[in-house]
């Protein structure tokens, strides 16, 4: 699984759209489109459930950390199908809140226990990476790669072209794809 995080924040809003056609009737998934801030045109869309709309809701109150998921697929010639999310910070406070320091009242007085290594031991601040959780939300689909030979730039690109309204649903892509064909 490969996954790209944009550096950059996005202000992005959530608009419910015109259902007809997208949902059975009786289904509890609503359509939505979202928009960057400042362009009409939707950046993506997706079909959700109410609980994950008011979780985007809020998250998107405030501009947001996106990132694109995807397999790669083994031939080049393979569609892209991958899903755009909320990259979300996961700490460690919660381990360190459970942690209990009465229980090893020892550990405080052993000092480091790399020390062992030297000076080839990473330091604490470089040896922790950051660790990020994304909540996927939304689809994307590339018909035929830009970059064959370079996934993460691939990932970068369609999230890039996402991101300035020049995608189209998916749907409406096959069904170019199936007319220029013929």
């Amino acid at each position: 699984m490969h996954v790209y995080l944009r550096d950059e924040p996005v202000d992005l809003r959530m608009q419910e759209v015109e259902s007809e056609g997208l949902v059975p009737d009786g289904s509890d998934l609503l359509p939505m489109a979202f928009y960057v801030r400042g362009n009409e045109q939707p950046s993506f869309r997706a079909l959700l459930p109410s609980d994950t709309i008011e979780v985007l809701r809020e998250a998107l109150e405030e501009p947001v950390v996106l990132g694109v998921l995807a397999e790669e697929p083994e031939d080049l010639a393979s569609e892209i199908h991958a899903m755009v999310g909320l990259a979300i910070p996961v700490g460690d406070e919660e381990a360190e809140e459970k942690e209990e320091p009465a229980a090893e009242p020892w550990r405080a007085s052993v000092g480091d226990p790399e020390g062992w290594r030297g000076d080839d031991a990473p330091a604490a601040e470089e040896a922790a990476t950051p660790r990020t959780a994304l909540l996927a939300f939304a689809p994307l689909i590339r018909l035929q790669r830009k970059f064959p030979y370079d996934f993460g730039e691939e990932l970068a690109d369609l999230l890039e072209a996402a991101l300035s309204g020049a995608t189209r649903s998916a749907l409406e892509a096959r069904v170019d794809r199936m007319l220029d064909d013929l």
